[in-house]
């Protein structure tokens, strides 16, 4: 997740990259942890499939050219949230306890 990105910016510009989770509303926020609002309908998804980091920067290109341009959505401040599902190989999750 990045935040705080201007949504004109430009290659090499700075920005501040996050992890997270998702929770539900009313779940409580540890003092020590920050948390960021994303109200529904702000938001929209992207599924793609192939090598990383390439398939992010070709879904984002997608995104400008092809899908903005022809919806009435328009791109305004916010996070960017990126959800990596398939692990690279040799990659171990922690077991479950």
């Amino acid at each position: 997740m990045s935040a705080g990105v201007d949504p004109d910016y430009t290659e090499g510009s700075e920005l501040t990259y996050l992890r997270g989770v998702a929770v539900a509303e009313k779940t409580p926020v540890p003092e020590e942890l920050d948390a960021i609002e994303v109200p529904a309908g702000t938001w929209a998804v992207f599924k793609a499939e192939c090598e990383y980091p390439a398939v992010l920067q070709s879904t984002w290109a997608a995104t400008a050219t092809d899908w903005f341009p022809s919806s009435p959505w328009r791109l305004r401040p916010g996070p960017s949230i990126v959800a990596v599902l398939d692990c690279a190989a040799g990659f171990r999750r922690p077991a479950a306890n």
